[in-house]
């Protein structure tokens, strides 16, 4: 189970209950009657990490039947499975599916088994990413297995690292990215493959929007490179930007600026510049987990980044 891998932080809350007399509801997606199938055998585990833009909880419930009015004032509400199965208000949930509610919605769910899984609430409603394009209401999202996988892996590294640190300040600056990269897994179930196919003589439009990003990535210099600043450069929506490099690259937002990130951060290093490490370059250019930097560094370039700079320093 995630949670049990973790352990407490100054940055991140572990909360662990026996018996449910101990049990105190989290109140991030909505306060609850929680009724367990099995009295005796309660065991609940949560994580709780705050993020920039929002909250996260890694939580492992028990068997129970859960009457609840979840939602939030403003923002929007997610849960992410790990592994997952109930009945929610006539619906069958599983281990593919993604919840999001929007506004306030009334639950009577009941779990027959350990459900383990991932509530989040961000404060932004989402609607520029085309997240859940619906007023208020509770939907459902199916996701291809690789998608889900990769997402599972994204949080998993998010709340290790979180419990690996106990420097709020050094979390801090990995704290945009982490969210970026979650945001990107989150873009990939929620924006239908369709909302991205392009129109008939749209081409054009997006390739020189395209090009208008170019320069503007230009103008970002060796800043970190996030969908949202952007689209707010270009005054757009991040749905938009999405659709156009999908449209003229045939890759997805999230794919194509990890590649200038990692173009920049190899331009950085090519320099040698004295008192450069691979660690502060890639933090600079917006990367979070090195070892997925490092792996990727070397798909792309074919060698380590510790390679380029020490043959940078050699020349």
């Amino acid at each position: 189970m995630p949670v049990s891998q973790l352990t407490p932080s100054r940055i991140l809350r572990i909360e662990r209950f026996s018996n449910f007399d101990e049990f105190r509801a989290t109140d991030i997606l909505g306060l609850g009657i929680s009724t367990p199938l099995h009295p005796r055998e309660v065991s609940l585990s949560r994580a709780i990490l705050p993020l920039q833009d929002g909250m996260f909880v890694l939580q492992r419930a028990f068997p129970r039947r859960l009457e609840v009015e979840i939602g939030t004032d403003r923002g929007i509400g997610l849960t992410v499975p790990f592994s997952f199965r109930s009945i929610t208000n006539g619906h069958e949930i599983d281990s593919s599916t993604v919840s999001v509610v929007r506004g306030k919605v009334p639950i009577d769910s009941i779990a027959q088994e350990t459900n383990s899984y991932l509530m989040l609430r961000f404060n932004s409603d989402m609607r520029h990413r085309g997240w859940a394009d619906y007023a208020s209401g509770l939907g459902f999202f199916r996701t291809h297995d690789a998608t889900m996988a990769r997402m599972r892996a994204t949080i998993m590294n998010m709340f290790a690292l979180a419990s690996d640190f106990d420097d709020p300040r050094e979390f801090e600056v990995r704290n945009r990215p982490i969210q970026e990269t979650l945001l990107a897994c989150l873009d990939d179930t929620l924006v239908a493959a369709d909302g991205l196919a392009t129109r008939r003589g749209s081409f054009d439009k997006y390739r020189k929007l395209m090009a208008q990003l170019d320069e503007v990535i230009g103008l970002f210099g060796s800043k970190p490179l996030y969908s949202e600043d952007l689209a707010r450069a270009l005054g757009l929506s991040v749905r938009t930007l999405q659709t156009a490099t999908h449209a003229v690259h045939g890759v997805s937002l999230h794919h194509y600026l990890r590649l200038k990130r990692l173009w920049s951060t190899r331009m950085q290093l090519m320099t040698g510049r004295p008192g450069l490490s691979v660690k502060a370059a890639a933090l600079g250019n917006g990367f979070w987990h090195l070892g997925d930097f490092s792996r990727g560094y070397r798909t792309i370039f074919g060698e380590a980044p510790s390679e380029t700079l020490a043959r940078s320093r050699r020349l």
